[in-house]
């Protein structure tokens, strides 16, 4: 697991982090989020032994990172996947990061195969497309199968194919017990992708929970089509609900789906539409920010 304990990060008089903690346990993928300027990229730093925090910790599996005994059988981050010689062929670059880790040559061709990247295992990653070099940095994450993967915004430049199947392998990942800390500005992927949200603003935690929590705080409530508006509203109303119409819809506050179907029943209204509606990932995330 990773634990960030009190972790703060001064630059001068500037806190890019403060005094930051949470945990990201195993079995899970942990979204990380925050604007522009929030302190992730600088946390996951901290995390990976990359940057000194200034005070507090950042422990995998209760230890520094650099007090790993075997770091690429224990943790895999990509935080850059332009970080690469473009000289190298795929193959190559990963053979050089399997032998300094100490892992077998033939690992580098099931990972090749698992990221898709197969057929350009021999061909110059300079001539890489964004989305290619993304699955090339997944690879290396990868390569020595570890039990903790960090990564900051790994879909940038894959097109939906290869988003989903990230979205995929971050999941089986997190379902062998593997622990899984992924930040993305991509808010509808991240609603399909993450089970739980760290969510920081100027350096501190403002959240801390899951997505599904998260989303029944915001708002709720139950788009109904029917061609008896007028009297619907009234039974609705009469029954403590807030009605609010809405381009020949209304929207239904105070009173669940079942209840709104078995009203309209009893009542002799007929719907031909009745949906529970919640607020986005993204609105949710933008109005809590703000």
């Amino acid at each position: 697991m990773i634990q960030v304990i009190e972790l703060t990060k001064a630059y001068g008089s500037t806190r890019a982090v403060s005094e930051l903690t949470f945990d990201v346990n195993p079995g899970q993928v942990t979204g990380f989020l925050g604007h522009n300027g929030a302190g992730k990229s600088t946390t996951m730093r901290m995390i990976l032994g990359l940057h000194k925090p200034t005070s507090g910790k950042a422990l995998i599996n209760g230890v520094l990172k650099r007090d790993l005994r075997n770091p690429m059988r224990e943790v895999g981050a990509m935080l850059d996947a332009a970080e690469v010689q473009g000289g190298r062929s795929a193959f190559d670059h990963l053979h050089a990061l399997a032998y300094a880790g100490g892992i077998e040559r033939r690992r580098v061709a099931q990972v090749l195969e698992q990221v898709g990247l197969a057929g350009a295992a021999r061909k110059r990653i300079s001539g890489f497309s964004h989305g290619m070099r993304q699955r090339l940095g997944i690879a290396a994450v990868l390569l020595g199968d570890p039990g903790v993967i960090i990564l900051d915004e790994p879909v940038n430049g894959l097109d939906p194919d290869g988003i989903r199947w990230l979205r995929k392998l971050l999941r089986s990942l997190a379902a062998e017990g593997r622990t899984v800390l992924l930040s993305s500005h991509l808010m509808t992927e991240m609603s399909l992708t993450a089970d739980r949200l760290v969510i920081i603003e100027r350096g501190r935690l403002i959240e801390d929970t899951t997505v599904a929590e998260l989303l029944a705080r915001f708002r709720s409530d139950v788009l109904v089509r029917s061609p008896h508006a007028d009297r619907l509203t009234q039974v609705l109303q009469a029954a403590g609900a807030t009605v609010r119409p809405a381009e020949g819809e209304l929207l239904v506050t105070g009173l669940s789906a079942s209840a709104i179907g078995d009203l309209a029943y009893a009542n002799g209204c007929a719907v031909h539409e009745l949906a529970p509606r919640h607020a986005s990932l993204e609105e949710a995330f933008i109005e809590i920010t703000q």
